[in-house]
């Protein structure tokens, strides 16, 4: 008698390569630039009111996608259904996105790809507890957070390269590709019903939501700011490839410190892990922030990249030691939320401190956005010291 297939980290995080490299595209250079095309000089005020309705669409898809999808896991022993639904939404408003031609079906368009991606997505993120074991949860944590860079940097080297229709088409086979490896190896796995189990937020969780919210306002800030800091503070004339191409640096460099963090987190304090990139992170994009030239914005960018690897694996590994196995959908829902709000807070909070700086000099403003990043991720890392040491 053959014995059960293990769940293989590298299969089961194919998915989120597809699924990132649409977000970074999307998020990084596309919806920005396509807004630009649309608004005319309106472009921060729009862009900022679609990037923060499409985080709050995605904060309440994901949760209750979660808590239909540990139904399902309950009953079922699997989450399937759930992922095959969000690819079916997701997948033409992708395509239907680069292919708009005005703001309302542009805006539409962005507001299925956010339906159809936390449909999917916010559940997927339950695969790697349900199926791995928790001792080697920092290890799994890597491979994820490595198909997280790798597919950023697939996605942002097509916001650099390519252009309508045919972007769309190239991020669409990414997306379509990793989840075919992916739902592939998920049905091969046998199935493991879990008890069903309420989500209570306790001391711990709430902790690990503010961490998460706080560091990623100062993510979301950087994500959303780049692009009009390469254009008004270091004044390069094709901001939109010179975007990309930070951030692919950024992404490059992540994929090292995502791989290397694996075995720390995993034998020591994930707190400590956390701490120290968090650290390096500040130091980095401070750098970033003071810089006179895009060659010192790139080496400052690569440094940010690799402690924000490493960040994101101990990240991963806290969230699956602390949120409850019986609620894990339902848990990563509300713990993406600590990722969705911020969507919303960063450009609310930051456009209005860009525009103040910018009228006193212009360029000004953007640097200005980059130094509240540098609090945003301190502050992050510093509230993480409430939970118990995690080993």
């Amino acid at each position: 008698m053959r014995a059960p297939l293990a769940a293989q980290p590298a299969r089961l995080g194919a998915l989120w390569f597809g699924i990132q490299a649409v977000w970074s595209a999307l998020l990084g250079v596309f919806l920005q630039s396509r807004v630009v095309e649309f608004a005319g000089g309106d472009d921060v005020r729009v862009y900022a009111w679609v990037a923060a309705s499409g985080a709050l669409l995605a904060a309440g898809v994901q949760v209750v996608a979660g808590i239909l999808s540990d139904r399902s896991h309950a009953r079922y022993g699997h989450r399937r259904a759930t992922y095959v639904a969000g690819l079916a939404v997701g997948l033409p408003a992708l395509v239907g996105f680069f292919a708009a031609p005005s703001l309302g079906l542009l805006v539409l368009a962005f507001a299925g790809v956010q339906i159809g991606l936390n449909i999917l997505g916010g559940p997927y993120q339950a695969a790697v507890p349900d199926a791995v074991d928790p001792a080697a949860a920092g290890r799994a944590s890597a491979w994820m957070s490595v198909y997280q860079f790798c597919g950023s940097v697939a996605g942002l080297a097509i916001a650099a390269a390519l252009h309508g229709i045919v972007a769309g088409a190239f991020l669409a086979v990414l997306l379509a590709a990793g989840f075919a490896v992916t739902f592939a190896h998920l049905r091969a796995l046998p199935s493991a019903p879990v008890r069903a189990s309420g989500l209570r937020i306790d001391r711990d969780i709430a902790t690990v939501l503010v961490s998460r919210a706080a560091i990623n306002v100062g993510f979301y800030t950087l994500l959303g700011f780049l692009f009009l800091f390469v254009r008004e503070s270091l004044r390069v004339a094709d901001a939109r490839t010179m975007t990309g191409l930070v951030f692919i640096a950024f992404t490059v460099a992540g994929v090292a410190g995502a791989a290397a963090a694996g075995r720390p987190a995993d034998r020591y304090d994930k707190r400590v892990v956390v701490s120290i990139a968090a650290g390096a992170i500040a130091l980095a994009v401070g750098a970033l922030a003071l810089a006179p030239t895009v060659a010192v914005a790139f080496a400052a960018a690569t440094v940010a990249g690799i402690a924000w690897g490493a960040f994101f694996t101990a990240d991963w590994a806290i969230a699956y030691a602390v949120l409850p196995r019986g609620a894990m959908a339902t848990a990563m829902g509300v713990w993406n939320l600590a990722a969705a709000l911020p969507q919303v807070v960063a450009p609310a909070i930051t456009a209005p401190l860009v525009a103040a700086f910018d009228a006193r000099s212009f360029g000004l403003g953007p640097r200005a956005a980059l130094i509240a990043v540098i609090v945003e991720f301190v502050l992050g890392a510093a509230w993480l010291w409430r939970l118990p040491a995690q080993r």
